[in-house]
Parts: C-alpha cells; sequence; structure tokens
C-alpha cells in the first residue's frame, strides 16, 4: 500500500486518465496504490489504446510485445509524446527524454516502465 498516494493525487489520475477506459483508469489506480509492477503492461497498452487510430485498436489486443508503436501503429512523434506524458502521470514517474528516443516497440515501453517501478 502506497500511503503517499491520496485520495486527491487519485482524483487528479482520474481526471488526467478520463479518456482512456475505464479498465484503464481503475489499473492505473491500483498500480499507484499498491507499486505491482504486473500491472504496468496493461496501463500502457490501455493509454496506447486511447491515443491509437480506431482501426488500429485491434491490433492491440493481445499484441505482442515486437508491435511498432510508428510502424505498426501508425503514431506520429506527437503522439508519442502525448503517450509517454500520460504514462508518466498514470505510473508517477518521469521518463527521461533520451530514453524516449529508444522506445520503438510496445515491449520497449513496458519493460523500461517495469525497469524503472523495480529500482
Amino acid at each position: 500500500m502506497n500511503p503517499n498516494f491520496t485520495s486527491e493525487d487519485e482524483a487528479v489520475l482520474r481526471e488526467n486518465l478520463k479518456r482512456c477506459s475505464p479498465e484503464t483508469i481503475e489499473k492505473a489506480v491500483e498500480f499507484r496504490k499498491t507499486g505491482n509492477p504486473e500491472i504496468v503492461g496493461d496501463v500502457v497498452l490501455g493509454i496506447i489504446e486511447r491515443f491509437a487510430e480506431p482501426d488500429k485498436k485491434e491490433l492491440l489486443k493481445n499484441a505482442p510485445d515486437s508491435l511498432k508503436m510508428v510502424d505498426d501503429l501508425g503514431l506520429d512523434s506527437l503522439t508519442m509524446m502525448e503517450i509517454v506524458l500520460a504514462v508518466e502521470d498514470a505510473v508517477g514517474m518521469g521518463i527521461d527524454n533520451e530514453d524516449v528516443q529508444k522506445i520503438h516497440t510496445v515491449g520497449d515501453i513496458k519493460s523500461y516502465i517495469k525497469f524503472k517501478v523495480s529500482q
């Protein structure tokens, strides 16, 4: 349990993720409360889904870690930055700009966040 994650923090998180699915929001809240790294993948996929074009969202269902953010999902650099900002809000940690440049696949971002969480 994370005593530093207050009800006010939860309200802000819910507001920041309001365009994500209810499942994604609940997983993000659960992650912030528990710090369970096993939840991170679901949170990240839910955030990516929020920004993906409707015809690409089906690719995210059971998405392999090799799914490419730009080539397969058609995300541009501005959308990638929006995803990074949403993930930062959801997990409560910053992502270094130089590290963002190394994120090319769904697996890259999930692994990066899991690594940061475990430190």
